[in-house]
C-alpha cells in the first residue's frame, strides 16, 4: 500500500502537521525535528501529493510553457532550456502544443488558469487579445514572444530578425552576387513580416536586385513550391529563406530542377535548427539562439514573481551567421533555365 503523511508522522514520532510544515517549508521546525521527518521520508519512501503541497503553499510550483508546434525543430531546444531552468529553481513546466490554432491557445490558457499556475511563457506565433486580457485579469506571470507590450504582469523577449538579415544580405553581396530572391513566411505572421522588410529596406540599401519575394509558410512543403515559381521565371543567383525549413525545400527543388547548390545557386537559413548541418550541402544560416530563448523565457518569468508588482521587461535576442557550404561566389555570366 502507498506510504501516507500518516505513516512518516509515526515513524518521526511528530504530527502529522509537523510533516506538513517541513515538507512544504510553511513554518520554522526545529532542525533535529526536520532531520528526523526527512529521515522518515527517506526510509518510507514518502512521495508527496502535489496538489495538496500547492494548496498548502497557497501558490503552485508548476508553470506553464505553451509552443505553436512541438514537431518544429525551432522549439525543442527552447523546451529543454525551459525545463531545465525550472527543475534548477524547484520548479515544473508543463508544455502545451498549440499547433499555430488560436482556440487551442485559449483552451491551453484556461487550463493552466485551472492549474493555478502563476506564471506562463507563451512561445507562438499569435495571441488572441483575450488571452492576454485573461492572464492579466488572474495577475499571472506572462513572457511572450515578440508580441508583448511590456507592463506589470508582462515580459517580452525580441529576436533581433532584422540583424540577422543584414548580415545574410551582406555575405551575399560580398561573395558577389546582385540578383537575390526571397522566400518568407505567412504574411499574418509579424515574425514573418518583419524578416521580410528587413530583406527589403537591407537591399535597397545595398543596391541589389531583390525578388521575387515570395510568401510561403515556413514548411519544407512551401519552400519546396515557391523555389518552383522561382525557377520558372528570371532565376535568381541566391536565395534568403525566413527559416530553416523553407530553405531546405528550396534545396531539394534546386536539385530536382538539375540546379547545383551553391555553384548554379547560393541558399541561405534562418533559425540554424539541428539539421541546418546535415544538409546536402550544409546550411549557411543565420543562428537563434533557442537555448538562450529558453533560459530567458524562464527568467522573465522567475524575475516578475521575484517581485510583488510583477513588473515586466522586454528582453532582446542577439542572431549570427553561420557561414557553411550552400553559398559561393555566383560563376561569370551564369545563366540558368528551370
Amino acid at each position: 500500500m502507498a506510504v501516507s503523511i500518516k505513516d512518516v508522522a509515526a515513524r518521526a514520532a511528530v504530527s502529522t502537521a509537523t510533516v506538513s510544515h517541513v515538507l512544504n517549508g510553511t513554518r520554522h521546525t526545529h532542525p533535529r525535528t526536520r532531520d528526523r521527518v526527512l529521515a522518515a521520508v527517506r526510509e518510507l519512501g514518502y512521495s508527496q501529493n502535489q496538489a495538496a503541497r500547492n494548496l498548502a503553499r497557497g501558490t503552485s510550483s508548476l508553470l506553464g510553457l505553451i509552443v505553436s508546434d512541438v514537431r518544429n525543430p525551432f522549439f525543442p531546444e527552447i523546451t529543454a532550456a525551459f525545463q531545465d531552468q525550472a527543475l534548477a529553481h524547484e520548479m515544473d513546466a508543463l508544455v502545451l502544443n498549440t499547433n499555430y490554432d488560436a482556440q487551442r491557445t485559449l483552451h491551453s490558457v484556461r487550463r493552466l488558469l485551472g492549474l493555478q499556475v502563476p506564471g506562463v511563457a507563451i512561445l507562438t506565433s499569435q495571441i488572441e487579445p483575450s488571452v492576454v486580457d485573461m492572464l492579466a485579469q488572474n495577475r499571472i506571470a506572462a513572457v511572450y514572444l515578440d508580441l508583448g507590450k511590456v507592463t506589470d504582469g508582462v515580459s517580452n523577449i525580441v529576436i533581433d530578425y532584422e540583424h540577422g538579415i543584414v548580415q545574410a544580405l551582406e555575405h551575399l553581396a560580398s561573395l558577389g552576387h546582385s540578383r537575390i530572391a526571397y522566400v518568407g513566411g505567412p504574411p499574418n505572421l509579424m515574425s514573418a513580416q518583419r524578416r521580410k522588410n528587413a530583406f527589403v529596406s537591407t537591399a535597397e540599401r545595398l543596391s541589389l536586385h531583390a525578388g521575387p519575394i515570395l510568401d510561403s509558410d515556413f514548411t519544407v512543403k512551401g519552400g519546396y513550391f515557391a523555389c518552383s515559381k522561382l525557377l520558372a521565371g528570371d532565376t535568381p543567383t541566391a536565395i534568403v529563406a525566413g527559416n530553416d525549413l523553407t530553405a531546405i525545400g528550396v534545396l531539394h527543388r534546386a536539385y530536382d530542377g538539375g540546379l547545383r547548390v551553391p555553384q548554379d545557386l547560393s541558399v541561405v537559413g534562418f533559425d540554424d535548427i539541428l539539421f541546418a548541418e546535415y544538409t546536402q550541402p550544409a546550411l549557411t544560416t543565420v543562428a537563434v539562439p533557442r537555448a538562450e530563448i529558453g533560459k530567458v523565457a524562464f527568467q522573465a518569468l522567475w524575475a516578475m514573481l521575484s517581485d510583488s508588482s510583477l513588473s515586466g521587461r522586454e528582453y532582446r535576442v542577439d542572431t549570427q551567421l553561420v557561414s557553411r557550404q550552400s553559398t559561393r561566389t555566383p560563376r561569370p555570366g551564369l545563366s540558368i533555365s528551370p
